[in-house]
């Protein structure tokens, strides 16, 4: 499991990765619509409610020991570090995982069919 620290409006806080079924319940704390399918997210409504006030009920879905007056007493920076922490811990085999898999998508688009190592017809 990977964590990382950091300090969040005076509070060190523990970032730890969160299981799959964890994942699932704060998308669907977070866009209740979407039922927890992130398919089903509709960007625009969120995107109707910017504003710090998003900041203020969405930061504590994802961090329960933050309240949204230690939302309102951060710095953006510390903000910025918290989402920027998460994505890290939970996401970064993703990540790694994205970038070969373009390449190899674009090097079976790039040679022609019937060539060794393309896709097959």
């Amino acid at each position: 499991m990977r964590t990382k620290s950091i300090t969040f409006a005076g509070k060190k806080l523990r970032i730890e990765e969160s299981r799959i079924s964890e994942l699932e319940t704060m998308v669907k704390k977070l866009f209740p619509e979407s039922k927890g399918k992130i398919t089903d997210i509709k960007l625009d409504s969120l995107m109707d409610q910017i504003g710090f006030e998003l900041f203020y009920e969405k930061v504590p879905i994802l961090f329960p020991e933050l309240t949204a007056d230690d939302v309102k007493n951060a710095y953006p920076s510390e903000v910025e570090a918290l989402l920027e922490a998460f994505v890290e811990v939970n996401f970064t085999g993703v990540k790694r995982l994205i970038g070969p898999l373009m390449n190899l998508m674009q090097i079976g688009m790039t040679q022609p069919a019937g060539a060794p190592g393309s896709p097959q017809k």
